[in-house]
Formats: structure tokens, sequence, C-alpha cells
């Protein structure tokens, strides 16, 4: 198989994963970018200004405080007293935010098992090196 075509399976399979996951969790009813704006603010424990926040995700404050609005009447955001400034608030992802994050690493985990059961632990190790050297330049932040 080519690695394209493999690429497409691994990622299908993955999609897979989590579609079944959202389902029973109840995750489903997020957008993509509503989960994106989630991990921006879970990615940092000790949250962000808006102004951090719209930055981050490369879009206008306008934009960064509807969405911060949207998720925090349905409790994956709320905000908190900034300790560097009394004046200013944080945004900080909820335990109901950080329960997604677990639930994402379910996924890896699952997959993970997946792949173990199918090569021997020399190639699971050649597997983990190479995929760790191909992903190296790959992070964006």
């Amino acid at each position: 198989m080519e690695l394209t075509e493999s690429l497409k399976w691994l990622q299908w399979h993955m999609w897979d994963l989590w579609r079944e996951s959202a389902r029973r969790s109840g995750s489903m009813d997020l957008t993509n970018s509503e989960f994106d704006y989630l991990y921006a603010l879970i990615s940092r424990r000790e949250g962000m200004r808006l102004t951090e926040l719209a930055a981050c995700m490369k879009v206008s404050k306008a934009s960064a405080s509807a969405m911060v609005s949207k998720l925090e009447r349905r409790g994956y955001i709320r905000r908190v007293p900034c300790p560097d400034d009394g004046r200013a608030v944080r945004l900080q992802a909820t335990k109901k935010a950080a329960a997604l994050e677990k639930e994402e690493l379910d996924i890896y985990a699952a997959m993970a098992r997946t792949l173990s059961a199918e090569l021997d632990d020399a190639e699971l190790a050649q597997l983990s090196r190479l995929l760790a050297k191909a992903c190296v330049n790959l992070k964006t932040d």
C-alpha cells in the first residue's frame, strides 16, 4: 500500500474512533472551530486573555469574543480574575473542556493499542522513531 493510501486509512480510522467516542460522550455538538478554541485554552492551563486567544487563533478580537461567549454559555470556558492585572480577566477551559482532552488522549491510546497488536516490538519502536522524526517540523506553535 502506498504511503498516501496508508495515511488516508489511518486518518479515516482515527476519525471513526473519535466519532464513536464523541457519540458516547455527547461532544458531537461541537464544531471543529469550537474544538480549536478549546484546545488553545487547554494548552495554557493558566488561561489567557481574550486578546491573546484572538492572536493565537488568528482572528479578530470581536470574533474571538463571540466564540468565547458561546462556549462560556455551554460550560466549556470560564472567566477568572487575572493575577497580573486586577482589571483584566483570563479565559480558562473548564473541567467539561478538559474532559474532551482526556477523550482525545483515550482515542490515541486506542489507536496505539491497535498498532501494537499488528507490529512486533522492534517494528513498533521503529514506527515510533519514524513518526517522531516525520513530525518534528509539523508543529505550528
